[in-house]
């Protein structure tokens, strides 16, 4: 039986308009070491700054369009603020996700399901 990885998409974000502490590695490290230990292959990765709100963040647009194109099976990032502060839209992306079989997951909060 093959072993094979799930491939995996970092996505980090922060509400400040430019990373001028480091923020947005960190969180990148901490989710990498994360995918390690699900035991994912990263295949590939996008952040965001500002708190633009809604979905149509640039970052977030790239994951949307290379999850596809590149079998993207796990979104890892590092809680659901970070795809938004707004529990609907939060929800309505977390659906949109699991009916594209990607499962997202978070090392503060374990695998995220639409509530």
């Amino acid at each position: 039986m093959e072993n094979r990885k799930k491939k995996a998409w970092i996505y980090t974000h922060i509400d400040a308009p430019e990373d001028s502490h480091g923020a947005l590695k960190k969180q990148y490290e901490q989710l990498n070491t994360y995918g390690e230990q699900l035991h994912t292959e990263i295949a590939g990765s996008s952040s965001d700054t500002g708190g633009r709100p809604g979905l149509g963040r640039q970052g977030l647009n790239l994951f949307l369009e290379a999850k596809d194109s590149r079998g993207i099976e796990v979104l890892l990032l590092l809680d659901t603020s970070r795809i938004s502060c707004d529990e609907k839209q939060c929800g309505e992306f977390l659906r949109q996700m699991a009916k594209s079989g990607i499962k997202v997951c978070s090392p503060l909060e374990g695998r995220l399901s639409a509530r």
